[in-house]
């Protein structure tokens, strides 16, 4: 039960992760040709929704420890794909192999 209280008082940056995927991915879909469909989304929305879908389960089966480990690995990526990190955010083509395949 404690847990759970404190997971969810916690910020949870792989949450957030699939919010600012969602938002890149719709960025970059006109240059690569692509549709929500391709990625089995309707939209930006149910792209995140079924991105976060997915982390709550997984996040499931994770010990607290390695939910934190998981949780700054989401935040170093969401930085990357924000440019949050102070370099320039990834660009669709930087993108494009990690969701697209060749």
């Amino acid at each position: 039960m404690w847990v759970l209280l404190v997971l969810g008082c916690t910020s949870d940056a792989c949450r957030l992760l699939c919010a600012t995927t969602a938002q890149r991915l719709e960025e970059c879909l006109p240059e690569w040709g692509a549709t929500w469909e391709d990625f089995d989304a309707t939209s930006r929305v149910d792209y995140g929704d079924r991105c976060r879908a997915q982390w709550d389960d997984e996040r499931l089966t994770l010990e607290l420890r390695q939910l934190d480990v998981a949780n700054g690995e989401c935040t170093t990526a969401d930085d990357e794909l924000t440019g949050n990190n102070g370099a320039d955010k990834l660009s669709c083509d930087e993108l494009r192999p990690l969701y697209v395949e060749p």
